[in-house]
């Protein structure tokens, strides 16, 4: 097995020499097993090693056991260990997540938090070969394409829920090293060394989804053959490569055919549906990517009402979740978002907006935002957090939302231009990431990239009497 994960880090190039690497170790056979593995491999591999745990402060007695588990483990290996206590059910109410989505985000958050301190840059979990085959068979009946049926990464940039710490993103990297390695074989390696672990009594319950997979879905696969977990992760490495060149032609031919004017997106429907029921439904699903900036409550059914718009008469229109409306305008699928300015929309609801503060949310973050008359003299603010803009140089409507093709700021004062695209690659922001950026914009014009740069065109000057100021939080967690 140990032959195995070293075979798996130096052919997927998972952890470079000198670097430390903290593993997540929950006190479970697995992370128990892949923090001993690195223990025996770190000399040859050359690399250091720390380790984080995360009480998620749901099991009561059980998760105060496993914390004490992994505190003696880890001191008795002299293993650099943080500890972090979150609140997982208060974060879940106030959130509206389901427990297991804000465990997940908590847990990723400390694992960022971690990583800063020990100034680390990997984080090492020990999903195994069970776990991506789990993953894929869950994926396949939900319904998921083509990239949910490939299955785990070995490694990733590190997940963010949210779009925070924008200075970190692209520093991080999340690696998988037991995704070679069976269940079968993490037991026996821990039984043959006499290695105790913790067992988590949720694991056991069928009332999550992932674990009616797990305690009798494979199980009974694995009766029609014993390879079976390993079969289905095969079957989603194939498909992994299919998926990439298929995102590739999507991406081509939206780079081609896409016309981005003002709030809309266009696509020609007839060329869309040439392409072939598989990519004309892998464009739309990018071509909603990049318009909005999520997938948020896009099911495969959605995309099929496009596709099937594209075929239908001028005139024809239907509203997509999120609040995109697509029309087909003789013979091309037209995406837009309804927009209303909040000075309108103010004005319509009594309000003063000089008095005011609005709110809205975009990606988990909240925004407030209001008018109001600056003093002469009045210093403006510099946070990162809390940005002021000239109203008399706003003269359309605005809108919070992801990115979108063509999107660009002026970068200098000379009227230079510069495209997000290229701000975000110049930033290193991973590609995966950039569509959570929250952006504010009149058309194509970005106001502000959030957490990062503003429009030199908006900008306060001692001439300015009205500013728009609009603050958000959530960013710093």
């Amino acid at each position: 097995m140990l032959r195995k994960i070293w075979g798996t880090i130096e052919r997927e190039h998972l952890i470079k020499a000198d670097e430390l690497v903290v593993t997540g170790v929950s006190g479970g056979a697995d992370s128990i097993c892949l923090l001993l593995a690195f223990l025996e491999l770190k000399e040859q591999l050359k690399f250091r090693t720390a380790a984080v745990h995360v009480h998620h402060g749901i099991r009561g007695d059980e998760a105060d056991r496993d914390e004490a588990f992994v505190r003696d483990f880890c001191r008795s290996r002299d293993v650099p260990l943080l500890v972090y206590h979150r609140n997982v059910p208060k974060l879940a109410e106030k959130r509206g997540l389901s427990l297991e989505e804000a465990g997940r985000e908590a847990r990723y958050a400390c694992f960022r938090e971690a990583l800063r301190e020990l100034s680390g840059n990997r984080l090492a979990v020990a999903h195994n070969r069970e776990d991506n085959a789990e993953t894929v068979l869950f994926h396949l009946f939900r319904g998921s394409g083509l990239k949910g049926l490939s299955g785990m990464d070995y490694q990733a940039p590190l997940p963010f829920g949210r779009p925070d710490d924008l200075e970190d993103r692209g520093r991080f990297t999340l690696i998988r090293p037991l995704l070679d390695v069976s269940r079968k074989e993490i037991e026996a390696y821990l039984g043959e060394r006499r290695i105790p672990f913790c067992r988590d009594s949720t694991n056991r319950s069928e009332e999550y989804s992932r674990n009616r997979i797990r305690l009798s879905i494979l199980p009974e696969a694995k009766k029609i053959n014993e390879e079976a977990a390993a079969n289905i992760v095969r079957a989603a490495g194939m498909l992994k490569g299919t998926a990439r060149f298929l995102d590739a032609q999507a991406g081509s031919w939206l780079k081609e055919r896409a016309e981005v004017s003002g709030q809309e997106l266009r696509l020609p429907g007839g060329a869309l549906l040439e392409t072939g029921e598989v990519l004309s439904g892998l464009i739309v699903r990018k071509a909603l990517d990049q318009f909005t900036g999520s997938l948020k409550d896009i099911a495969r059914r959605h995309i099929d009402e496009v596709l099937r718009l594209a075929e239908k008469r001028t005139g024809r229109k239907f509203s997509l979740p999120g609040g995109v409306k697509v029309r087909n305008e003789y013979g091309m699928l037209v995406f837009s978002v309804d927009m209303v300015s909040e000075e309108r929309a103010s004005e319509e609801r009594g309000m003063d907006p000089s008095q005011e503060w609005q709110e809205t949310e975009l990606f988990g973050l909240s925004f407030r935002y209001r008018l109001i008359k600056k003093e002469p003299g009045q210093k403006i603010p510099e946070n990162r957090y809390t940005k002021w803009f000239a109203c008399d140089k706003i003269k359309g409507n605005l809108s919070l939302r992801g990115r979108r093709p063509g999107d660009w700021f002026q970068a200098f004062a000379d009227g230079g231009r510069q495209t997000v695209k290229a701000y975000m690659i110049n930033e290193k922001i991973p590609q995966g990431d950039r569509g959570r950026i929250p952006l504010l914009t009149e058309g194509s014009h970005v106001l502000w990239i959030v957490g990062g740069r503003i429009s030199e065109a908006y900008k306060v000057t001692e001439e300015c009497c009205r500013v728009l100021e609009v603050r958000v939080s959530g960013m710093q967690q």
